[in-house]
Formats: structure tokens, sequence, C-alpha cells
């Protein structure tokens, strides 16, 4: 924050020491002396504290504060009294004056009044924007999972976020990267609350979602005649999330033009609101995210390079969930326990046949997708146990591609007549492959359709074992 106060009182002598007085406490402090240079100064350079005397020359500062609180309602106004005088604190504080002290002025208590200002200031920011943002779509903030590739991200998670807490003020840019639906808000989140700014605002945007110019002035601000609806200065994500952490989703659809200003703010760590000629600071932890290889984006020339690599300081790539083995199933118990309770449905569970369905379904929409199909069959299911029929998935991946395993038409030869077991099925499939591949897994995956480790889950779970002779490779 930029601690920013503007002293308004006509005593020179007592408003040049409040002035050096703050401004050895790290305080960028502007002294008028009047009512009507207050407002314009307040105009031009809005601060972020005005400590305003209640006695002024022409306009008295009761009507000083009104103008403020009707023009900029964001700024905190500490009012100065006379001694004794009870009616003009009380009239201060019912025009929303944050606090007033009274002449002979202790100047350290001044101190303490600007600090708690400031500290109030940046918890309304927060509040102002997150307010209804908490609890979103998803009520679960864990990162649930026990594949090597998910472990692998959870440490790293905890890395990045040992950094950002000892590295005091200037936090290294993060890129998430991954496919739709793979919990990249999640991982984001994640790293906020396991950082020293925890307790400070998470604020995020979908850069996807709004138009170029629109979302610059999201994201920086604006001064209150900037455009023609600007009817009121407002300020922008990152001012709204300094101290925390600025999350910007789908990075790479950000215009060219606004790339550029996102450079420069980042390396200068510093702003300014559209209409105005003051720059100012802010302390925050980016977090970028992209379901495009930034690449390819970059080759197309819709992306700087010189942005890519000032994003990519850390990276975390997070995997799909068909290449996360066992993870979808674990997921899915997680979300039908998490969705049950979310709508009071009572207990579900998930029978061995549904786990097999969804081990062996593909998950183009990830994780996202997985919770959507669960939380379906939880609100549609009257009994307790969800069966395949209940997921209405697509498609699985069991089906093997080897010739022996289809008939002369492609398709699978199954007799129907007899009934079918979906788990024996799968087993039967994933055997008759690596038995045709003579149990090179990387081939039986390819042509299976699957990653080695969603392979290797199911080789496990079925208890599968090379015949004497082959090569488990």
């Amino acid at each position: 924050m930029n601690k920013t106060v503007l002293v308004v009182d006509d005593e020179s002598v007592l408003a040049e020491a409040m002035r050096d007085y703050l401004g050895r406490h790290g305080y960028a402090v502007q002294v008028k002396f009047s009512g009507e240079e207050a407002l314009k100064t307040i105009d031009l350079e809005p601060p972020d504290v005005v400590v305003l005397d209640y006695r002024l020359p022409r306009m008295d500062g009761l009507e000083v504060l009104r103008k403020i609180k009707e023009n900029r309602p964001e700024i905190e106004v500490i009012m100065l009294t006379a001694h004794g005088s009870v009616e003009g604190a009380v009239n201060a504080m019912k025009q929303g004056a944050y606090d007033y002290l009274s002449k002979p002025l202790d100047l350290e208590e001044l101190r303490l009044v600007v600090a708690r200002a400031l500290q109030s200031l940046r918890r309304s920011k927060e509040l102002d924007y997150l307010r209804g943002q908490i609890d979103k779509e998803n009520p679960s903030r864990d990162i649930v999972g026990e594949s090597n590739q998910i472990v692998r991200v959870k440490k790293l998670i905890d890395q990045i976020s040992a950094i950002e807490t000892t590295s005091g003020r200037e936090s290294p840019a993060i890129l998430i990267t991954g496919e739709t639906g793979t919990g990249k808000e999640l991982v984001a989140r994640s790293i906020h609350t396991k950082s020293a700014r925890a307790t400070a605002p998470f604020v995020e945007i979908n850069c996807a979602a709004i138009p170029a110019n629109l979302l610059e002035a999201e994201l920086f601000g604006y001064e209150r005649g900037a455009f023609s609806d600007a009817k009121a200065a407002k300020i922008g994500l990152f001012e709204a999330a300094d101290s925390g952490t600025l999350f910007l989703d789908e990075i790479g659809s950000m215009d060219l033009g606004l790339q550029a200003k996102l450079l420069k703010a980042i390396e200068e760590r510093s702003l300014r609101r559209l209409g105005s000629i003051q720059s100012r600071r802010f302390d925050v932890m980016l977090i970028a995210a992209t379901n495009q290889p930034l690449e390819n984006v970059i080759q197309e020339r819709n992306f700087r390079e010189d942005l890519y690599y000032r994003l990519k300081v850390l990276e975390v790539q997070l995997p799909p969930l068909r290449e996360r083995g066992g993870d979808s199933v674990i997921l899915a118990e997680h979300f039908a326990k998490l969705h049950a309770r979310r709508y009071n449905r009572g207990e579900r569970e998930l029978s061995e046949a549904a786990k097999s369905a969804i081990a062996a379904y593909n998950w183009p929409g990830n994780v996202r997708e997985l919770s959507n199909v669960i939380e379906r069959a939880v609100l549609l299911k009257t009994g307790k146990t969800i069966e395949p029929d209940d997921l209405a998935l697509g498609p699985t991946n069991i089906p093997g591609r080897s010739d022996e395993a289809r008939t002369g038409d492609g398709e699978f030869a199954i007799d129907l007549s007899k009934g079918i077991v979906l788990e024996e099925l799968e087993k039967s499939v994933i055997e008759r492959v690596l038995a045709q591949t003579g149990w090179n897994r990387t081939k039986a995956a390819q042509l299976l359709g699957l990653s080695r480790e969603t392979l290797r889950y199911r080789i496990e779970k079925h208890d599968l074992k090379p015949p004497a002779g082959n090569v488990d490779c």
C-alpha cells in the first residue's frame, strides 16, 4: 500500500510538524492549508488517509468531510477538533470520519490512528471485492489424490509457498499450466493459503471472460471522469489484492496491448489508474494460469515472449486426470461424500462396477467434469449406491485396439445375452493387450489409450503378473 496522507490544517507550524513526523515513519505526506486546496488535490491525487482540521477558513472541515465522502468514500478521514469539542467530534463521526483527535495534538497518537486507518482501508478493499466470492462453486479447497504426479505437485506447492514465506515483499511470479478442469485455481489458492500472505486477500479474475478495455480498468482501476461512465473512482484488482495474491486465469487470452502494460507493472511493481498521473505501488504475489501452450501462442504472435519468461519464474504443470492413475476413483469417492453433504442427500457410495467405469473413462473435462458427473449422480440417485448407469458416461477406453479384441466391423465382441462384469472385462482386455505386446507397458498403454501410470495402477488393481520369461518393462 502507498501509505499516502494529506494533512489539511491552516496552522502551518502544526501542519508541517505532522508532515515531518509522519514522513519519518514512512508515510508520503502532502500539506494543504484550506479545504478548497485539499479537494483539488484529492481530485487529482487521492490519498489513502486525510488528517483534517475541523476549523478551516471559508469552507470548514465538516463540509470538506462531506464532499470527500460523497466523491471518495474509500478515503479514511481523521478529524482534528478543538479540546473538549464533543459536538464537533460527534458530527464528524456521523458524517463518516474514521476517528477524531483533540488539540493540542500528540503526534505519536496521530501516527497510531493513521496506521489503524490504513489497516481498516486495506480490509475494506478486500471485503469490497471478495464479498460474495467466498465458497463459490467448489466448496472444497483440498488437493485430493495419491498418484506420483499429484504428489509432485503438492511438494512443489510447499516449496513455492516456503519461498514466498521467506522472500519478503519481492514475490516471484508463478505460472500454472494444465488442461481445462485440472484444478489451476485450486493450486493457486493452495499456494496463497500456505504462504505468509494467507491472511491477506486472494483476488482472482478470468482474463478470457472480460473484453480488453474493461479488463484494463478492472486490473488497474480508474479515476472519476476517466471515461464517460466513470462516475466515481474505483480501485483495481492489483490494489484490492494488496499484501495478498492476484490470480490471473487464462492469461493467454489477454490482449497484446494490455500485456505490455502488465509487464511494465510487474517489473516496476507500480501502476497508474486510468485517468491518473500518480503512480501507485503495490505488493502482491502474482499467479497466472493458462490452458494453452503459451509457446505456441508466442509463435502465433499473440503473446509477448518477454512477459512469458517474466511470468514463468516458477511453474506448476498440472497433469490431466487421465494420467493420474487411480486418482479418478479417489476423487470420485471424495466428491460423492462432498456433494451428498452439500445437498443433504444422505450417505452415497460407489459400487465396484461404478469405480471400474470411472477408472476406465478418459475424462476429457478432467476433475471439473468428474465433479459434475458425481454431483448429478448424487442428486438423481434415490438409493445409497451409485452404479455405472447413474454416471451417464460416454465411451470409455476399455475396448482395446487389438484386432483380436474386435469383430470384423471394428466393434468389441461381447455376448450381452450372458451379461457382463465391467471389472472382469477390463481385466481381460488389459491381459490380452499386455500379452500381445509381450508385456511392454509403453506399447500396451499406447494401444489402450492410457498413460503408463494409469496402466500401472490397473495392473496392480487386478493383480496381473507377467508370465515367466517376459520382461515387464
